[in-house]
């Protein structure tokens, strides 16, 4: 009987979103092989030991590249000159756009040395490739439709923020988008949201590629929740790489406003720290706050519960569905946002607030205040906020059932037929 192999596309080998899920992948497949972006070896090894998996680091060197012959065939390919002549021109922004091409091509030609190596080693058994971003790894999965194998079963990615919307990108622009759309045989976004957007952005394709929602999820394998009595003092917490796109300069003016006493606290590390720290130290002379630095994702809960966490904010200009909203609601810990991405589908009325996009800074001053007021002054509505956020989280985002339907619907043949995650 042939075994099931899985080629998984993660990013780095110690990402959060592929430990999130690996528990589940060698669950379902008799071997793993992970083909990592560079990192820490020493971490990733400890991780492969640890989970049970075989990798590879991908170096993508450039000048190793252009004295490849695989490279030049990529090249001059008829879909690699079908993209380049679509964005060439003289201008700064196309030449970052071809740049972006080769960027592709390079570690598409760095990633298929080992994955030919294990296709052909695998001659006789069933092999899958998942990339976990609709990127390189999705274009260099896309490539194995190309004089298919016979033991290559299915070719897959999901699709989340930036690898997915292509105005988060500086250039307004993803490579290789009709190509990755023709040859995957499925392509999983993980929000109604990212779906829609999918489909309204390419409605012209006639690719064959299966296209559903398939949700992330997070642990809480110790049922931690948070708990509830009478306090004087709130406690606001964030979590998220401290760069441009999650605003944490939006999040420091919010906490400013509170007119309540409050404490922040905000988990991670990025190229904006020093920048955030100045500005907080400006806005925020008179309320307590905390950047944590980064902490090992399965100390993330024990530190909400340690820091007695109340309210979880993000402020984000875009966002898909964030694994950090789904472990604080998890614990039961109510969240307040911007409405952007796929945001509307994990917070609403009932377990959170959800701020709008069209009003102005006072408005959303006003509204915050009335909101995080009601864990001193309606104890008994935030504790239904509180119950309701783990209710919503068990149905929509608990890993173990989102996964081990995911990998299951992953193993069944394809057949074309559409399989909507709810």
């Amino acid at each position: 009987m042939s075994m099931n192999k899985i080629i998984v596309l993660p990013g780095t080998a110690d990402a959060v979103f592929f430990l999130n899920e690996v528990d589940y992948i060698t669950k379902y497949f008799d071997e793993v092989i992970v083909i990592s972006y560079p990192g820490n070896k020493h971490t990733f090894s400890k991780i492969a030991e640890q989970k049970g998996f075989k990798y590879y680091v991908v170096n993508t060197n450039i000048l190793g590249s252009l004295l490849n012959v695989h490279f030049y065939k990529w090249l001059f390919s008829k879909d690699t000159i079908k993209e380049i002549r679509k964005t060439f021109a003289f201008t700064k922004k196309d030449f970052s756009r071809s740049l972006y091409i080769f960027y592709y091509g390079i570690f598409y030609i760095s990633s298929k040395k080992y994955i030919d190596r294990e296709i052909e080693k695998n001659a006789g058994e069933n092999l899958y490739l998942y990339s976990f971003w609709l990127t390189r790894g999705a274009y260099t999965v896309a490539n194995y439709n190309i004089n298919r194998k016979g033991n290559v079963k299915k070719l897959i990615s999901r699709a989340h923020g930036y690898d997915l919307y292509e105005e988060r990108n500086t250039t307004n622009y993803l490579p290789f988008r009709s190509f990755i759309d023709k040859n995957l045989d499925e392509i999983h976004p993980i929000s109604e949201h990212g779906l829609n957007y999918y489909k309204n952005k390419y409605k012209k394709s006639n690719s064959g590629t299966k296209k559903t929602i398939s949700r992330l999820g997070t642990y809480n394998p110790n049922s931690l929740k948070k708990t509830i009595f009478n306090k004087e003092k709130i406690c606001i917490a964030s979590c998220s790489s401290i760069t441009d796109v999650k605003r944490l300069d939006l999040i420091i003016d919010v906490i400013a406003n509170i007119e309540i006493p409050v404490k922040w606290i905000h988990i991670g590390n990025g190229k904006q720290k020093s920048q955030m720290e100045l500005y907080a130290k400006e806005k925020l002379k008179d309320k307590d706050y905390y950047f944590l630095g980064q902490i090992d994702n399965s100390d993330i809960l024990k530190t909400y519960i340690k820091y007695d966490v109340d309210f979880f904010i993000n402020m984000s200009d875009s966002e898909g569905v964030p694994v950090s909203i789904m472990e604080a609601m998890s614990a039961g810990i109510p969240v307040m946002a911007r409405d952007v991405g796929g945001l509307s589908e994990i917070i609403n009325e009932k377990n959170g607030y959800l701020i709008r996009n069209n009003i102005e800074f006072e408005q959303v001053y006003s509204g915050v205040n009335s909101f995080i007021k009601q864990r001193i002054n309606k104890i008994e509505s935030y504790i239904d906020k509180s119950n309701e956020s783990i209710k919503f989280w068990n149905e929509r985002y608990n890993s173990n059932k989102n996964f081990n339907l995911f990998f299951k619907n992953m193993l069944q043949e394809f057949n074309g037929n559409n399989i909507e995650v709810k």
